[in-house]
């Protein structure tokens, strides 16, 4: 790129000998605009842990602006079977008495995290169907995301609520 950057102000110089040093500024200044910059990096992939035991995600997690400020999500884990949890997720409530947020269902405890199949809705492409995925970040901490991009998932977790808002998200653990 800086050869290519090079050469190119060679030639312009060339070419324009006879105008006066602004216009050859400008023409570099023009040429420099049009170069394509370096791609942006990949975001950094978000650090998981594996849960030994699944008793490690029984708890009640909460959005960072649990209870007042704004849209909230809670995440409530809880034994339901040999490698199975129960997940019940809700929001706080809105104007009209429903919740923000809201999701029930069992998970299954598998390769350290919790997986449930997400339904077929309307609206997602059936590559849209995939995992909801509950995993630990440290052992305080869980992320709720799915499989695919960060993106999809939060387009196929958004179905989930009734404001602008996702289940795609970073809970904390709180005591009840």
């Amino acid at each position: 790129m800086i050869k290519k950057f090079a050469f190119s102000l060679l030639l312009l110089a060339a070419v324009s000998a006879c105008k006066n040093d602004k216009s050859v500024k400008e023409a570099a200044q023009e040429e420099l605009a049009t170069e394509k910059a370096a791609p942006a990096a990949a975001p950094k992939e978000e650090a998981y842990q594996k849960a030994a035991q699944m008793q490690e995600l029984y708890g009640t997690y909460v959005t960072s602006n649990y209870p007042d400020k704004g849209i909230w999500k809670k995440v409530s884990i809880k034994y339901a079977g040999p490698d199975r949890v129960k997940v019940d997720i809700t929001g706080n409530p809105l104007e009209d008495g429903r919740p923000s947020c809201a999701m029930s269902d069992i998970g299954i405890f598998r390769n350290g995290r919790i997986e449930i199949p997400i339904e077929k809705k309307e609206d997602m492409a059936d590559a849209d169907r995939t995992l909801m995925l509950l995993q630990l970040t440290d052992k305080d901490n869980i992320a709720l995301r799915s499989k695919g991009t960060r993106d999809q998932y939060w387009i196929v977790l958004s179905l989930f609520c009734n404001v602008n808002t996702t289940l795609a998200d970073s809970y904390k653990r709180i005591e009840e």
